[in-house]
Order: structure tokens, then C-alpha cells, then sequence
């Protein structure tokens, strides 16, 4: 790979890795504890080269790997992989380096993680996803006949074959080196992590996946299905029952050979009408096409729909993004109360719940009170989301709360919590720290063996303002894998929360 690494190429590809690392922090689920302002300020000084002097050198294995399981629902988790900032740009830009090649085989009924070859980089998920869901929509309309099949892969991602994948690499790039070093990337996730598969929480993996599934598309094509499919979520369009369920176990059988299986909750043939209902939802569109207009009275008939939605016995999760989403673009507070008291049932929903909490600066105190509370209760230790996410608000709305910086300086000291909720319990720490704290945040930091909390406690250190020239001069020195954000903080950063 020595010539591709220090290409123009793979230049291009790492920096678009970056630009879309830090620009996509809001969309996060686990959020970077200063946005990877280091990281974007150490590019050109040196960080880029030093990722393609590794590359060239073959040196593409994961360093730092945290397997985080993330709720999909109040219940239910996935597997979300947590890289240190220099695995993670290498990961991707690994895998942007083939994408183009990938997305020329991808057919044009698949919306998913497709890749813009002018501008080369991927197409974000939102305007794809609609359009499919548009194109599904009018084929229904035209043909009311027309029943519809949905297909889901159980625990896709996880169940990847990696050795079948990197065939289809090698078959595609004709470039072994170009495979190998993804494929060594990705057999070393699997052997030295408590995971499988690809590797969930960027969207790079997303444009493998469309590779692993070129199979079941070509099936489809060939017998002139007409077929959508985003990512795993395929929709097949026929009249006739009997023809559909064929497709379905023709699916399977080609599934069951790349080690997948169908999801049996999330796969049925549905007739015109009830197809049609699960594609287009008419009352969110309605709210939604009202909100976007400003319609007067429009906050009543979405306070109405967030009301429906919460006393279901299981939310959809969906519908309960989709409202909390609704009542935020009409700045209506109505279910402030409700997200404070049933935070450990909706961390699934965390992301979105922090940003409709943080609009109303008119009910801070409120806020502040209730999420302290939550906080010592000690039944935030279950949710390592929630403690990073509440941390994160309260740096983000420069609140200072005595209980607060108790309740932080457990998880500091806790070893046992994941390092995410740790790294914004330093931060939160060093703005509010005194001469003695700020001493034994040192002392914290000298002690903690992981480098990502060791980063965390320096910026701490230094927002504190007992972060001397000396010992910045020494960490450099003497932990070079921190030289990094050593130089940054030489330059005298306003450090930013994501």
C-alpha cells in the first residue's frame, strides 16, 4: 500500500474522514469530549502525515477499542465501537478509499450510504432515505394491487463474516494491498474486542454492508423484482402472495450462505392498504408539513400525537423521535416535565431528548434540579449515556452545581464506568475547579492508565488554569501519544463542547 498512502488519494480520503468526524458531533451518539478540536488543529501540523506514514507502513490495526452497549430501546441494546480518534479516521478512510469502486456495483434500487463521486465522499442518510420512501410510496399509489414484502437481517452488522467480506474486496479492488489493510483492521476488531462483524457507530461500515448484500440485489435484478432497499430494510412490490413469500425464501437461502438470517418480527407480506399505511404515515406528514409552515394551532394537534405516543405500552421509537422532534421546531416545552421523569426508560432517545431540553433557558433551574437529582440518586449508573449526556448539558448551558461536582468526582474516580462519561466528568471538574482540586485532578491523571481519560484530564487541567508550561512541556515529552493534544493546548484554545 506504500503508494496509495502517499498518494494525493488517500490524503483526500483522510481529510474527508475528518472533516465528517468532527461536522457530524451533533449527530453522534457518543459525542467526543471536545469535539475533536485537537484533532482539526493538529491536521496540517502534523496528525495527517503521521496517520499516512502508518498506512503506508501497514500498521492499520485498532489501538484503543470501547464496546459500548448502546440501547436501541428501553430494553435492547447494540454493540457500538467507540475508536480512539486515530483508529477511527484510518477505518474510514480506508474504507472511503474503495467506496467508489463499491457503489459502481450497487444498483440503483439501493438508497443506503451511497457515495457521491463528484464530491467524493458519502451522501448523508436523510434526503436518500426519504426518497426512498417517496419512490415505495408512489409505486403503491399507482397500482393499488401491488402487496408489499419488507425484509430485515437479525443483528446485521454483528453477523458480517469478515473472511467472506474480504473475498468480496479483493474480487472488487484488484488491489490486494488496498484489502488487506481493511481486512486487517477488521480481523483485529473482532480478536481483541467483545464483538463481531462490522463495527458499529460510523458510517463507513455502512458502505461494506452494501457490498455484503450485492448478492440478494442481484438476485432481485436479474428475476426483474421490483425491489428498495436501505441498508438491510429491503421492500419487495408483487400482487401476488405466493410469488412473494418465494422471493423471501430464495432471500434466505442466499442470506443463510453469507451467515445471515432473516428477522422473523420485522419481515411479512402486507396487502395494498396496510402496505401503503406502513410507507406513508399521513398524520406525521400532516404535522410535520405543519410545522415546517408555521400553521397556527399546529403545537395543539402535536401535543396531542406526544400524548397518544407516551401512554402506548411500548413507544415506537420512531414516533417518540419523531414528536420530541416536532415539539422542539415549535420551541413548545410541553414535554420537558415528562423527559425528566422518565429519563432511564428513554435513553434510547437520549440525543434527542438533551437537544429539546437545552432550548429552554426559561426552565434551567428546573432542569438542573431535576437531572442533579437523577444524578445522585445513583440510578444513572445503569446509563452511562445519560450521565454523558447530562454532564454535556451542563457544560453546554455553563451551569456550576455543588452536588453536581460531588456527584462527578465519583465517576472520576470510578474505574469501573465506561471512560466516555469519565472524559465529561474531568471536563466539568476543571471549569470549576480550586487550586487543591486542580492538584488532585494531577494526581488523577498521572495515575490513570487509559490515554483517551488522560487526554480528558489534561484538558481539564487546563481549563482549571493550573496547567503549567513546564508540565505541559513534560507530557509531551514523556507520553507521545498525547504530543498531540499537548500543541494544542500550547496554543491557548477556548476548548468547545460538541
Amino acid at each position: 500500500m506504500r503508494g496509495l498512502a502517499r498518494s494525493p488519494m488517500l490524503t483526500r480520503e483522510l481529510t474527508t474522514a475528518k472533516d465528517l468526524l468532527i461536522s457530524n458531533q451533533d449527530y453522534s451518539e457518543i459525542p467526543d469530549v471536545a469535539a475533536y478540536a485537537d484533532i482539526e488543529h493538529q491536521w496540517e501540523r502534523g496528525y495527517r502525515k503521521t496517520l499516512e506514514a502508518a498506512i503506508s507502513d501497514g500498521d492499520c490495526t485498532p489501538t484503543h477499542t470501547e464496546i459500548v452497549d448502546y440501547p436501541k430501546n428501553a430494553i435492547t441494546f447494540r454493540p457500538l465501537a467507540r475508536f480512539s480518534a486515530r483508529d477511527r479516521l484510518m477505518y474510514d478512510a480506508l474504507i472511503f478509499s474503495v467506496a467508489g469502486s463499491i457503489d459502481r456495483h450497487v444498483r440503483k434500487s439501493v438508497y443506503s450510504y451511497r457515495w457521491d463521486h463528484r464530491k467524493r465522499r458519502p451522501i448523508f442518510w436523510f434526503q436518500p432515505w426519504r426518497r426512498m420512501q417517496a419512490t415505495a410510496r408512489r409505486s403503491l399509489q399507482a397500482d393499488r394491487s401491488l402487496r408489499m414484502a419488507t425484509l430485515d437481517v437479525s443483528s446485521f452488522y454483528e453477523h458480517i463474516d469478515v473472511d467472506i467480506l474480504a473475498d468480496d474486496l479483493a474480487c472488487l479492488s484488484r488491489s490486494s494491498d488496498a484489502s488487506k489493510n481493511l481486512n486487517r483492521f477488521l480481523v483485529s476488531f473482532q480478536r481483541i474486542n467483545h464483538a463481531w462483524g462490522l463495527p458499529q457507530g460510523s458510517d463507513a461500515s455502512g458502505i461494506l454492508a452494501n457490498l455484503y448484500l450485492c448478492p440478494v440485489d442481484e438476485y432481485l435484478a436479474k428475476n426483474e423484482i421490483r425491489y428498495l432497499r436501505y441498508s438491510d430494510d429491503i421492500m419487495i412490490f408483487r400482487q401476488d402472495w405466493t410469488e412473494l413469500r418465494d422471493f423471501l425464501g430464495e432471500i434466505n437461502r442466499i442470506l443463510r450462505a453469507r451467515r445471515l438470517s432473516i428477522s422473523t418480527q420485522k419481515t411479512g407480506i402486507w396487502e395494498p392498504e396496510e402496505a401503503l399505511h406502513r410507507i406513508h404515515d399521513v398524520r406525521k406528514a400532516s404535522l410535520s408539513a405543519a410545522c415546517d409552515m408555521g400553521i397556527p394551532g399546529t403545537h395543539v394537534e402535536v401535543r396531542q400525537y406526544f400524548d397518544e405516543i407516551v401512554k402506548e405500552e411500548s413507544s415506537d421509537t420512531r414516533s417518540l423521535r419523531f414528536v420530541i422532534n416536532r415539539l422542539g421546531k415549535l420551541e413548545d416545552d410541553y414535554a420537558v416535565s415528562w423527559c425528566l421523569g422518565n429519563l432511564p426508560f428513554i435513553a434510547h432517545v437520549a440525543k434527542e431528548v438533551f437537544s429539546y431540553l437545552s432550548l429552554f433557558r426559561g426552565r434551567v433551574n428546573e432542569v438542573q434540579k431535576r437531572l442533579v437529582d437523577f444524578m445522585r440518586s445513583g440510578g444513572s449508573e445503569s446509563y452511562p449515556y445519560l450521565e454523558q449526556r447530562i454532564l454535556r448539558y451542563f457544560l453546554v448551558m455553563n451551569l456550576r452545581d455543588y452536588r453536581m461536582k460531588e456527584t462527578a468526582w465519583g465517576i472520576l474516580e470510578d474505574r469501573n464506568r465506561e471512560d466516555f462519561p469519565r472524559e465529561f466528568a474531568s471536563r466539568y471538574l476543571g471549569r470549576s475547579a480550586s487550586v487543591a482540586e486542580a492538584q488532585l485532578l494531577r494526581h488523577k491523571f498521572e495515575e490513570e492508565p487509559s490515554v483517551t481519560m488522560r487526554r480528558a484530564l489534561l484538558m481539564a487541567l487546563y481549563e482549571s488554569s493550573n496547567l503549567s508550561s513546564r508540565y505541559l512541556n513534560d507530557v509531551e515529552e514523556y507520553l507521545p501519544q498525547l504530543k498531540w493534544v499537548c500543541k494544542f493546548l500550547r496554543s491557548g484554545p477556548r476548548i468547545p463542547v460538541s
